[in-house]
């Protein structure tokens, strides 16, 4: 197989609007092979969440053992987990599998329905982890919940990344942010004029995860990923698209 070897670790979602299912659709997309690794299971439709089954880390672990064992991962991608805890724990055990793997983080702590995922915030467990982490691509409210006021380009001198999703919006542009290498990177669009859509966070996410797999740089990637979520956004006048 020459295709790249990406893997996603998220929920399931029977949409197949966000989650695992909706990162495989777009790693196909880009032609890289994906796998997947369900953290949780969703019970939800595209409208609402109405509940969720957290995976133990036994359960995990094992599904990541039958993939690391026969093939080789160059990129992960984390959607929903559990806490902090389990993201600290998660995340060494896939640096123990390979080192040099990239990891990509979408940290999704609430639904765009409402419903919390992650009951805890901002944490100096978070500091300890974050240079294990590769690109970490949170909307404004994540940001904030994550750092508050505590947060400089600064400190981020080489991991990880982070994407902050429309740190800026007009009515004709949005603006997101890359903190990389120690400074600020405006990354400017024209505002899509699609539909509200299920699942964009991870779309974007997966899509640039694809890019790393394919050796493209961050900001490459992202240019790439967020193409494919203008056509997304505008493919279908429902909360579910086509990629």
């Amino acid at each position: 197989m020459k295709q790249p070897k990406v893997l996603s670790i998220a929920g399931f979602d029977s949409s197949a609007g966000a989650g695992t299912l909706a990162d495989i659709k777009v790693f196909q997309h880009f032609n890289v092979y994906g796998f997947g690794v369900i953290s949780a299971i969703t019970i939800q439709n595209e409208y609402e969440i109405r509940n969720i089954h957290w995976l133990t880390q036994e359960e995990i672990k094992s599904q990541l053992e039958v993939v690391f064992d026969v093939h080789s991962i160059s990129v992960v991608k984390i959607g929903i987990i559990q806490n902090i805890d389990m993201l600290s724990w998660l995340i060494k055990l896939l640096r123990s599998y390979n080192p040099s793997l990239k990891i990509v983080w979408d940290p999704i702590l609430k639904s765009s329905s409402g419903f919390r995922f992650w009951d805890n915030g901002a944490s100096h467990k978070l500091f300890e982890i974050m240079k294990l982490i590769d690109l970490i691509t949170p909307n404004r409210e994540e940001f904030n919940e994550l750092w508050g006021n505590d947060f400089s380009p600064s400190q981020i001198s080489h991991r990880p990344v982070i994407l902050l999703k429309s740190a800026i919006e007009t009515e004709e542009m949005i603006i997101d942010h890359l903190f990389w290498k120690g400074e600020t990177l405006s990354l400017r669009a024209k505002k899509i004029k699609g539909f509200d859509k299920h699942g964009t966070g991870c779309v974007l996410s997966s899509g640039i995860t694809a890019g790393l797999a394919l050796g493209l740089d961050v900001k490459q990637a992202y240019h790439r990923a967020k193409k494919l979520l203008s056509q997304y956004r505008s493919s279908s006048e429902s909360l579910l698209g086509i990629i």
